[in-house]
């Protein structure tokens, strides 16, 4: 019977395990695809923008082309001082240069370390009692009305307390408290 409901129990606690760790994921996958989406949108905000500078600067170097062709002195030194301003504003105003491009956005923020939850759940076990101090005879003391006792402990678990009982030996019978 005490097997049968360790076993239930068991199987209780590890359902509740897998239900948290379910939980986690799925937040923690929403907060990735969150993240990919605002990744993308920023992405394509970049592409947007080169490819409007690609569009600003053929097109300045069309207008230079076909200065560049024309015959009329005059009318050549009236357009190459037009597409020189064009061209100086532009540069000005970063329209014709490269914009920023952020293609080293990772997902850093989202690193994830399960290393001590899977000791956690390796060493996963019954618990057990800890193992009894060690008196050390040597720095114990007694006098008149006070008992002083010194131990150690080797055991790993963090023990709260131990309960000392004594024995008093006298001449008739000895007391157990």
């Amino acid at each position: 019977v005490n097997a049968s409901r360790q076993e239930t129990k068991l199987m209780e606690e590890c359902d509740q395990l897998i239900e948290i760790i379910q939980q986690r994921r799925q937040i923690i996958g929403t907060k990735i695809k969150e993240g990919k989406v605002v990744r993308l949108r920023k992405l394509a905000q970049q592409i947007a923008n080169c490819k409007q500078c690609i569009e600003r600067s053929t097109s300045l170097i069309s207008q230079a082309e076909q200065s560049l062709k024309e015959n009329d002195h005059a009318r050549f030194l009236q357009t190459a001082k037009s597409i020189t301003e064009r061209v100086s504003m532009a540069t000005a105003s970063s329209q014709v240069l490269i914009p920023e491009i952020n293609l080293n956005d990772t997902f850093d923020t989202f690193a994830l370390d399960f290393t001590r939850e899977k000791k956690l759940l390796e060493c996963l076990d019954y618990l057990t009692a800890p193992n009894p101090p060690t008196i050390r005879e040597e720095l114990c003391t007694a006098s008149y009305d006070t008992i002083t006792v010194h131990w150690t402990s080797d055991d790993e678990f963090s023990v709260v307390s131990y309960e000392l009982q004594y024995t008093i030996f006298t001449g008739q019978a000895n007391v157990v408290s």
